[in-house]
């Protein structure tokens, strides 16, 4: 662990103080996020939470390999095609994923990938954004992890998805990125990662339920159907930057 996270700034996760296979234990890291925005008490700026949150996916582009060895899920880009197939068929979007999959390019490294950003996985430390529950981390483009937080910050803000002010958070995410290449260029790569984001939370549910037995699974609903349905809204312009 502490290799793994070498490099990085340390008030950007929290401490480990004991682990035991998947388990963590770490030390108080503050108020959750979501407590501090519902109580209307001074929280940091979505803006900082998704730069934070930028800065720490391009960190961690340099122990991709060394996370894939540890058994992370395998969700490279160039296994998207495949990992899409697995749930949905060749459908009318498969075409579209290996299109977005295509245009990514290879700017941007993979790397360690946390996928359940939202405001009641960040909480905040001496002002700054912690972000815990790495459950549903995968090896992938990073671009495909902001995909919650920028939905929870387009509802908190009450900003109209596809809006100028929903840009401008996700601008804040890549800036961190402009390491690898222009800011042009990360905007294009990030719309076809948008469209790709969905694949990875449909595997997360995927692998949670698969195991289970049908009555036990069936009380969860059927989010991997949902999030493909949220994959063809994007993909047909119907589902804009912020609302998936």
């Amino acid at each position: 662990m502490t290799a793994l996270l070498a490099g990085l700034r340390p008030d950007a996760l929290p401490e480990v103080v004991a682990h035991e296979g998947p388990r963590l234990l770490t030390r108080d890291v503050g108020p959750r996020l979501r407590d501090l925005l519902d109580a209307g008490e001074p929280a940091p700026a979505w803006e900082a939470v998704l730069a934070q949150y930028g800065e720490l996916h391009a960190g961690f582009t340099a122990v991709a390999e060394q996370v894939l060895a540890l058994g992370a899920p395998d969700e490279r880009p160039e296994r998207l095609p495949e990992l899409y197939e697995e749930l949905a068929g060749r459908d009318e979007w498969y075409g579209r994923v290996v299109e977005a999959t295509a245009a990514l390019g290879e700017s941007v490294p993979t790397g360690i990938v946390h996928q359940e950003a939202h405001d009641g996985n960040v909480f905040v430390r001496g002002g700054r954004p912690v972000f815990i529950d790495w459950a549903e981390a995968s090896v992938t483009h990073p671009f495909l992890g902001p995909l919650l937080p920028l939905r929870f910050a387009t509802e908190r803000r009450g900003y109209e998805p596809g809006s100028r002010e929903v840009e401008h958070l996700r601008d804040a995410y890549l800036e961190p990125f402009t390491r690898f290449a222009p800011a042009a260029e990360l905007r294009r790569a990030f719309g076809h990662a948008y469209l790709l984001a969905p694949i990875g939370r449909a595997q997360v549910w995927h692998r949670i339920l698969g195991p289970l037995a049908g009555e036990v699974s069936a009380a969860h609903g059927d989010p991997v159907s949902a999030w493909i349905e949220i994959l063809g809204g994007i993909a047909s312009g119907d589902v804009l930057l912020g609302a998936a």
